[in-house]
């Protein structure tokens, strides 16, 4: 295996030129319906000869790339029904030959960006099962808390965190008990230092009352 890993590396290091300009004329990708993890590599806006762009139907997390508005030649677009969060990116707008655009079925929120050739694509199912999206094509008004995460995902993390809390007891406190049972070691010393934690203040108070008589 080793020496397979040690070949292939020799060859991309003597073909790498090659690569890099082979990678400039990729003019589409679709990896659509793959189960994809993880979040969109940035290197992707390093393809700068793409026009068709569809990475839908993935497990995709963390946010869209920054940089999606240098690939100036893309034309389609499709993100949807993945697990994507944060805001749109400005720079999306700068896309000038964009004509098909899908965003929907993510956790994205916040304002869309407006502007260039995102004022042609009105079809509000571009945006459509985003919570936290807000404006045109829309119809939903922008207010000051739509700047933030929506409510939603953050009672979703509060309930997780609750969750937690109470696995974390219940886990701890089945432990502690299940030592007592289990180890006669533990049981033994642990109820010894009951009956001495018992018997201290009870001698003092036997004492006391002694010697107030």
């Amino acid at each position: 295996m080793d020496q397979y890993q040690d070949r292939v590396s020799i060859f991309w290091k003597g073909n790498e030129q090659f690569f890099q300009r082979t990678i400039e004329f990729v003019t589409g990708i679709d990896l659509s319906g793959n189960s994809l993890s993880d979040g969109i590599p940035e290197e992707l806006t390093h393809l700068h000869g793409l026009r068709f762009f569809n990475l839908s139907r993935n497990n995709l997390s963390g946010s869209i790339p920054e940089k999606i508005g240098v690939l100036k030649l893309l034309e389609s677009l499709d993100l949807s029904l993945n697990e994507l969060s944060g805001v749109i990116p400005q720079s999306i707008s700068d896309l000038s030959s964009l004509s098909t655009l899908n965003l929907s079925s993510n956790r994205l929120w916040s304002r869309i960006p407006t502007g260039s050739q995102l004022q042609t694509l009105v079809d509000p199912s571009i945006y459509s099962n985003n919570v936290g999206l807000c404006g045109c094509p829309l119809n939903i008004k922008c207010s000051e808390g739509s700047w933030s995460a929506p409510m939603s995902q953050n009672r979703e993390e509060l309930a997780g965190l609750f969750y937690s809390v109470i696995l974390g007891i219940v886990f701890g406190y089945w432990l502690w008990f299940g030592a007592l049972i289990f180890l006669g070691s533990w049981r033994f010393s642990f109820f010894r230092f009951i009956d001495r934690s018992g018997t201290k203040p009870m001698q003092k108070i036997l004492y006391i009352s002694c010697t107030e008589k």
